[in-house]
């Protein structure tokens, strides 16, 4: 994956192991903590975050400390810690970002986190959510082609239950399919190397498995070598 100066948020989830998500790290320009959990699990393997954002409740006073210059607290409740990371990277126009740490642990803040990738769409120029397992991207109408490899598992997960979706180079077709369940058009499987996904308006999510393979991203496409 070609992660070479793009901003990094981590999450405070499991924190990556896998070679892909770890590359991220390697590569990144930046680096945006969503707290000091976060803050913490990053330093200890050897990644210096560049700011720390989100309501702060975690910092113990001796992490306040060691981070006094890099704390940005943002006290509303309205949002959680990964969007309020997400708005001051496109508040400073950091708009290349890639979201590690979001999957794992607390399965409510697992959903949410995926869910905002549909928000935050509109915002960045580019944008992924990489785990040890894949990679969510999100798909703006009217679409997008993306190099997966034959063989790739993949799935699709809409927010509108009236938005029509069609995806070719897929094993079961997807043809005007209304997503009124998150499940309604998951794994499915690549039979091409490359799957279209084509909306009329809004936003959905594609999520590839990387099934031991490494991915690399480059204007919103993503290629799998085996």
């Amino acid at each position: 994956m070609d992660f070479a100066g793009r901003t990094v948020i981590l999450a405070a989830g499991d924190f990556p192991t896998a070679e892909a998500p770890l590359r991220a790290l390697r590569e990144a320009r930046r680096l945006v903590c969503c707290d000091g959990n976060a803050a913490k699990a990053a330093e200890a393997v050897g990644f210096e975050p560049m700011v720390i954002v989100g309501d702060c409740d975690s910092l113990d006073d001796e992490t306040r400390r060691r981070f006094a210059d890099k704390i940005v607290e943002v006290a509303e409740q309205d949002d959680n810690d990964l969007a309020k990371a997400f708005r001051y990277a496109i508040s400073q126009g950091w708009r290349d970002v890639v979201i590690l740490g979001a999957t794992g642990r607390r399965e409510d803040h697992t959903l949410g986190n995926i869910a905002h990738l549909a928000d935050f769409a509109a915002e960045a120029e580019s944008l992924a959510m990489v785990s040890d397992y894949g990679i969510f991207l999100p798909v703006r109408a009217p679409g997008g082609k993306f190099q997966v490899g034959s063989g790739a598992q993949i799935s699709i997960f809409g927010f509108d239950p009236t938005i029509p979706v069609t995806a070719t180079g897929v094993k079961y077709p997807v043809r005007d399919l209304l997503l009124p369940y998150w499940w309604t058009a998951t794994l499915n499987e690549a039979v091409a190397d490359v799957v279209s996904v084509s909306i009329t308006r809004g936003v959905v999510l594609l999520y590839a498995a990387f099934d031991n393979a490494q991915c690399i991203m480059h204007n919103a496409q993503c290629t799998m070598k085996r």
